[in-house]
């Protein structure tokens, strides 16, 4: 049950993690560009330095993950698309249990990935509009050892004119995280009769395993 809900979950810790950002783009224009570049900069410094860092438990190295995805992920709005329309039919506990357990599994292994993924090289290469309140941030991530092969990263970051720019999903090679996880879960729902208690249990498990 845990490989269906793998995608999201490790596509976001595994690139959260071990990033050294290279290049720069050139200035433009549009600020919402600008901003959106900026927080993917940024946020790469933030990862390298967590990665980097020594901690004296795992509890303070999944408060640095904690603290990465307070920073630069909207968190609450990816948990929502990730549960689909099925969202709208849980009730409040039911909310509020998922969250919770999603946020815990996402953190829990991000931690336990920290030093599999020291040295990556992140290459921002682009930056382009999707619509008047989405970025996307795309770039390249490289092994210097050669182990693993290059690939093609974009972060889609929201870029409302009233709030700061947050992350809301990751694409590996243009397949979208979040829209894989979405699917992964509202299948996951449809085959124990529509209850979203099914999806929470499955949480459940994987949190006490990590």
């Amino acid at each position: 049950m845990f490989m269906r809900l793998r995608p999201l979950m490790i596509a976001l810790a595994s690139l959260m993690m071990g990033l050294t950002l290279s290049a720069s783009l050139p200035a433009h224009a549009d600020s919402r560009l600008d901003e959106a570049r900026m927080l993917v900069r940024t946020m790469a410094d933030a990862v390298k330095q967590a990665v980097e860092a020594d901690y004296e438990s795992d509890e303070a190295r999944i408060a640095a993950v904690d603290g990465l995805i307070n920073d630069y992920f909207d968190f609450n709005g990816i948990t929502r698309f990730s549960a689909g329309r099925y969202w709208k039919k849980a009730s409040d506990d039911e909310r509020a249990a998922y969250t919770r357990l999603f946020r815990k599994v996402l953190t829990g292994l991000a931690a336990r990935q920290f030093d599999q993924l020291k040295g990556l090289n992140y290459t921002v290469t682009d930056a382009v509009s999707k619509g008047k309140k989405l970025a996307l941030v795309t770039g390249v991530m490289q092994d210097p050892t050669g182990s693993q092969a290059d690939a093609i990263v974009s972060w889609r970051v929201s870029t409302p004119t009233d709030g700061a720019p947050l992350i809301i999903d990751v694409e590996i090679e243009n397949i979208s995280m979040l829209i894989t996880q979405q699917q992964e879960n509202t299948a996951i729902i449809r085959k124990n009769g529509g209850k979203f208690s099914a999806l929470i249990e499955i949480l459940e498990k994987t949190a006490k395993d990590l």
